[in-house]
């Protein structure tokens, strides 16, 4: 007789959570989120990874830096930045590449990069010139998608992005558990897959600066 075929697996679920710590116990790895009106419980790993910004101007920022950027891609073909994180070195390499964020209808672009050149008009302002590795070029030639696997794969791009006063630049720091006090503001990505949410990473107020990403 014909066996039936094991169902597919699926994806862990995933869930975005921003709120305040009411409480931490290192003991059994538990944090507790306020969110809303609602306190969320989240399962901590012992290799958790924990990360908090420090703001940056445009003039902090130098080349060789691995950065992060989020923008919005103008009828001129600009790329006008919304939002910049700078990644310390163990994550150089995270995301790299440039791709379409969410709808590509709605010309938000993400661009995960090294820094080659920066322009400060002012100490919050300027641009920055980027190189990046990618997957292939598109249509218009412009190098895509994420970075291919191994020395050599893929495509290799440049770009420019402009920053302009206001936008906000941030680093992204390694910290460690001695930051998850109550009212400390909290964000992180939970998954579900044994019924209980987990999280291997978040990122946690620190001198007042509260998580931007």
């Amino acid at each position: 007789m014909p066996t039936a075929a094991a169902p597919a697996a699926t994806a862990p679920a995933t869930q975005r959570i921003r709120g305040v710590i009411s409480a931490y116990d290192p003991v059994l790895r538990s944090l507790s989120v306020v969110s809303g009106k609602s306190t969320i419980n989240v399962t901590l790993p012992q290799d958790l990874r924990i990360v908090y910004n420090q703001r940056r101007k445009v003039s902090d920022l130098k080349q060789g830096d691995y950065i992060g950027t989020a923008s919005l891609k103008g009828g001129d073909g600009k790329l006008r930045a919304q939002q910049v994180a700078v990644f310390p070195d163990s994550l150089r390499g995270m995301g790299e590449g440039q791709y379409a964020m969410g709808d590509p209808a709605a010309n938000r672009i993400m661009t995960n990069a090294t820094v080659s050149a920066v322009t400060a008009a002012a100490p919050n302002s300027g641009s920055l010139k980027v190189s990046y590795r990618g997957d292939a070029p598109g249509p218009d030639g412009i190098c895509t998608g994420h970075a291919g696997a191994g020395a050599g794969a893929g495509c290799t791009g440049d770009a420019e992005i402009v920053v302009a006063p206001g936008v906000p630049i941030i680093a992204l720091m390694l910290g460690d558990e001695s930051l998850l006090v109550p009212g400390a503001a909290v964000s992180l990505v939970a998954s579900s897959d044994r019924g209980s949410l987990e999280a291997s990473r978040l990122t946690v107020e620190k001198d007042g600066v509260k998580p931007v990403l």
